[in-house]
């Protein structure tokens, strides 16, 4: 299994501009990781290179910077796109969100996690809300299949700004929306925290979920106002969600997305604080492995 990290590991500084994607891909390297899942969300917010002409040869830029320092992209993150609530900039993002699963292709990568969307209607959740994410879907997963990029749909938390609580935030929702639009380029990414945050008995979820599960996000939290950090520096109780994990066969790439760890974190320890990160990534992986061979 291989341990990635999300490219937002390094972005945010408190009280700071974003840090650029190349410098958190040299970071990243230099930390010890060798697999990364790039944000596209945090490229859209930092730039407007996805909109121009020359957003390939851009992100064909940061592949090769990743080559260079024997790094490789496993997977991505799109942009966040609310498909189900037209709003004026509903064309720009169709055509952006196109552009991350095209560019999630160049920079080498296999799948996309996309959030799934709210329909609201009358100031409610409508009753159209999984037809329509089936739509959608169906659609994108087509698109995606042309460059050999699947699209992994992740678990939510929270509410709209309506007060709505958002879709797709069961295991069953995601089983349900995975299986109508019923494609092998089509699959779960779950989000732990997020889980968390939620009171979900995640081991049960990611059971339910089996081998549709196609990504993971891995962080912690101690609150809402505590969210997506390292393991262990939170509430999440872990061996049993490794567990479950063991339990499924999961292979895939155990992927970081702990943008909130290091914001804080004074420059000169960012980078001893990132080889933490690798060691605790590996030492899960570790357990993960360990129970496997206990199961089979």
């Amino acid at each position: 299994m291989l341990l990635a990290t999300s490219t937002n590991i390094y972005c945010e500084r408190n009280g700071e501009q974003d840090i650029p994607v190349e410098e958190s891909i040299r970071m990243c390297a230099d930390a010890g990781y060798r697999y990364l899942d790039f944000g596209f969300e945090e490229l859209n917010r930092r730039s407007t290179l996805l909109s121009k002409s020359e957003w390939k040869q851009e992100l064909l830029i940061y592949k090769k910077i990743a080559d260079d320092l024997g790094v490789g992209f496993v997977q991505a993150h799109a942009i966040i796109y609310n498909f189900c609530n037209i709003s004026p900039n509903s064309l720009l993002l169709e055509k952006l969100m196109k552009r991350c699963v095209e560019g999630t292709a160049l920079l080498g990568a296999n799948w996309i996690v996309v959030h799934p969307s709210t329909y609201i209607e009358d100031g409610d959740i409508s009753p159209e809300t999984h037809a329509r994410n089936v739509e959608y879907f169906k659609k994108l997963v087509n698109f995606a299949q042309q460059f050999d990029v699947g699209v992994a749909i992740e678990n939510m938390w929270g509410k709209t700004k309506e007060g709505v609580q958002r879709y797709a935030i069961k295991a069953e929702e995601l089983v349900g929306l995975i299986d109508a639009v019923d494609h092998p380029y089509f699959g779960a990414c779950w989000d732990v925290e997020h889980g968390s945050v939620e009171g979900i008995n995640q081991p049960d979820a990611i059971r339910m979920l089996g081998c549709r599960l196609k990504a993971v996000h891995i962080s912690d939290e101690s609150g809402l106002d505590h969210v997506h950090i390292l393991p262990y520096m939170g509430s999440i109780s872990w061996s049993p969600i490794l567990q479950a994990l063991a339990e499924i066969n999961y292979n895939n790439p155990f992927t970081f997305e702990i943008q909130h760890y290091l914001p804080n974190v004074p420059e000169h320890l960012v980078l001893p604080s990132m080889h933490l990160s690798v060691k605790v990534g590996n030492y899960m992986i570790d357990q993960i492995n360990a129970y496997k061979e206990s199961l089979f």
